[in-house]
């Protein structure tokens, strides 16, 4: 009967491992080197997430016409992503804060989809980037498909991370940042940068 139980366990855990892509967590993802720079870059950043993407959930695919919404906080995983990696690129990262008085301000974007038929995650996702008071510092998409079955439960937020690489590897080695990086990444002028953040619309609580 032992030997029976030690069976079924072994094959249980080679059925789990079949369904799980061992991503790495966002914190052991590292930014790509940008040449001539010690990172962190000495600049304080923004992220931006409207109260209808935090509070957005993730939908699968149960079959070909059929979806079901899940209680997975998609919009919070994807900010709460966002700046763990980001704070390796940036001295300061803070989401939904103007209290830090940023210097860049980034827009997320993040969509995925898992559908129960190949049961693979398969996320794009983008950073919009400006100054605080609006000069536009570039947009970075990017595209991530995972290599095997995966479970979007406990894979969302590594997804993220993998999808969120080459964004955040772009931004950091764009022209435009080494500008900013030059000039020493001066504070924009304070009531300009209120005006222009206005533009992205309500600040939503974060914490």
């Amino acid at each position: 009967m032992a030997g029976r139980n030690w069976i079924g366990a072994a094959l249980a855990a080679l059925l789990v491992a079949g369904c799980t892509s061992g991503l790495p967590p966002a914190a052991n993802v590292e930014p790509a080197p940008v040449p001539g720079v010690a990172l962190p870059f000495n600049a304080r950043v923004m992220v931006f997430m409207g109260d209808n993407d935090l509070k957005r959930k993730m939908s699968i695919q149960i079959n070909r016409y059929q979806t079901e919404e899940t209680k997975v906080m998609d919009g919070r995983i994807l900010a709460e992503t966002a700046e763990t990696m980001l704070s390796k690129g940036f001295r300061q990262v803070a989401v939904n804060d103007p209290s830090i008085r940023p210097h860049i301000v980034v827009r997320l974007t993040g969509r995925p989809n898992w559908a129960r038929q190949d049961g693979t995650l398969k996320i794009g996702c983008g950073i919009d980037a400006w100054t605080a008071d609006g000069i536009p510092l570039g947009n970075f998409v990017a595209r991530w498909d995972s290599p095997m079955k995966t479970d979007y439960l406990s894979e969302m937020g590594p997804g993220y991370a993998q999808c969120l690489k080459k964004p955040m590897d772009e931004l950091l080695s764009s022209p435009t940042l080494a500008r900013l990086a030059g000039a020493g990444f001066r504070d924009p002028n304070p009531k300009a940068a209120e005006e222009w953040m206005r533009t992205l619309g309500p600040i939503a609580a974060w914490k």
